[in-house]
């Protein structure tokens, strides 16, 4: 006869259920946690569940009919500013001018392109919705006092003066700005009529005064998914049963998109007792579909009647 062990709740630890495939696909799941100290994960594929069977070494689980994207965690894309990123700045009304270092100066001027632009590299701060800006591996800076010259430094500035390196940025369709904080508010990086780089872009009401948006040309990629975009999109296709010419080619009908199905989960119970994460095996069932890909019943205005003889 087996021993039984018995153990009160509160002694048992989390476990989280994850799920990879190529690429790292979240479980949506959340942690819930009781008065008496009781702790678990609750999984969303795991939720009103149809049917369970847990044999000596492995747990399968058969969910109700569900989307996809109520079970995993969407995809979020990440522009630039929220991940680290090397650009080429462009005015942008202008095709033959980008921003460039000059040492001499130690500023940010307009030059042509023959005169090799400056490569800017965008590192978002910890905690923070502002970015560092690097030009040859100095930190871009704003002089404290007007006009607010735009320079480069190899230190950082200390933490009463930080917001003089930190910006803003935004950027969309190709193009991008900088906002940071000066002793008169926030003003935007722009060049001025001498053609140097300077913290006086405003706007007053639908003003601007300086232009100080420019063309973003990303030496790295604009942008970065991480996940997976979760849905149950299958194309569906019908052909003449009666006449076989038809089973040679396939037309493509119809696009069902965010179809609910049934999903198999299966994970082994003795990760269970030895590790907080589990890796989980997702199968999609396709319950409720013909063969065809297409929903039960089939569609006639699309397929004939079958005829059959006893």
């Amino acid at each position: 006869m087996a021993e039984i062990v018995y153990k009160s709740l509160s002694s048992l630890s989390p476990v989280e259920l994850k799920y990879q495939y190529y690429k790292d696909e979240q479980l949506k799941v959340s942690l819930k946690t009781y008065k008496e100290g009781y702790t678990f994960y609750e999984a969303d594929s795991l939720q009103n569940y149809q049917d369970i069977a847990i044999n000596k070494g492995t747990c399968f689980v058969l969910t109700s009919s569900i989307s996809l994207s109520t079970v995993f965690t969407p995809a979020n894309t990440i522009t630039i500013g929220q991940l680290p990123a090397s650009i080429l700045l462009q005015p942008r009304s202008s095709f033959i001018y980008y921003a460039r270092y000059e040492s001499s100066s130690n500023s940010i001027v307009e030059g042509l392109s023959s005169e090799a632009p400056s490569v800017f590299y965008l590192a978002p701060t910890e905690s923070s919705d502002e970015v560092e800006v690097f030009v040859n591996n100095r930190y871009l800076q704003v002089r404290e006092v007007y006009p607010y010259a735009v320079y480069t430094a190899e230190r950082s500035l200390d933490p009463e003066e930080i917001h003089r390196q930190r910006f803003k940025v935004v950027y969309q369709g190709g193009f991008i700005t900088f906002k940071t904080k000066t002793n008169a508010g926030y003003r935007y990086l722009c060049f001025t009529n001498d053609r140097i780089m300077r913290a006086t872009g405003v706007v007053l009401n639908n003003t601007a005064i300086n232009d100080y948006v420019f063309k973003c040309l990303p030496v790295t990629t604009t942008t970065l998914q991480r996940g997976f975009i979760p849905s149950n999109d299958w194309v569906t296709y019908y052909f003449d049963i009666e006449s076989e010419a038809e089973n040679k080619t396939v037309t493509v009908n119809k696009d069902i998109q965010d179809t609910s199905t049934n999903f198999l989960i299966d994970f082994p119970i003795e990760r269970v007792f030895e590790d907080t994460e589990v890796n989980v095996n997702v199968a999609n069932l396709k319950t409720g579909l013909t063969p065809a890909g297409g929903p039960a019943p089939v569609d006639n205005s699309y397929t004939k009647n079958v005829i059959t003889t006893n």
